[in-house]
């Protein structure tokens, strides 16, 4: 799978669906309530400038991560292997950085990473973009 094309849309695809919990837990409600109970910080769900910097802290997530979903489809029309292999190399670092905290503190044995599941869901993507950074092809047309 040397295509850059099939890798992006993967990652795009994965991208959205991780996306979808930070705006969920942004508009309160159940996710919210999961999100300040899996943190394990005792008095967060009572105190008013604790939310407030949870809030802000989602905002800001949100808005990087979205700046994120936006950048992999601007390098899904990109032409030339070289473009292609730059953006993705640049994507490969964007979405290592972002799941290293979550295996971080997975290591470490802290309780605030996402489940298993996702955590290695959000390993395609980085794995993904690595190898068609060294090794991708443009598909020919025919």
């Amino acid at each position: 799978m040397k295509n850059f094309k099939t890798i992006l849309i993967v990652t795009l695809i994965l991208d959205v669906i991780q996306f979808i919990p930070l705006v969920l837990a942004k508009m309160g409600g159940e996710m919210k309530n999961q999100m300040i109970s899996d943190f394990n910080i005792e008095g967060l769900a009572d105190s008013a400038p604790a939310l407030e910097v949870l809030d802000i802290m989602l905002y800001i997530f949100g808005f990087i991560y979205l700046g994120t979903v936006i950048a992999v489809m601007y390098a899904l029309g990109l032409k030339t292997l070289e473009a292609l292999k730059s953006a993705t190399f640049i994507l490969f670092i964007v979405h290592l950085f972002w799941t290293l905290p979550d295996f971080v503190t997975l290591l470490s044995g802290g309780s605030a990473h996402p489940p298993i599941i996702i955590m290695v869901l959000t390993l395609i993507p980085v794995i993904g973009l690595l190898y068609v950074s060294q090794k991708g092809e443009i598909k020919a047309k025919a």
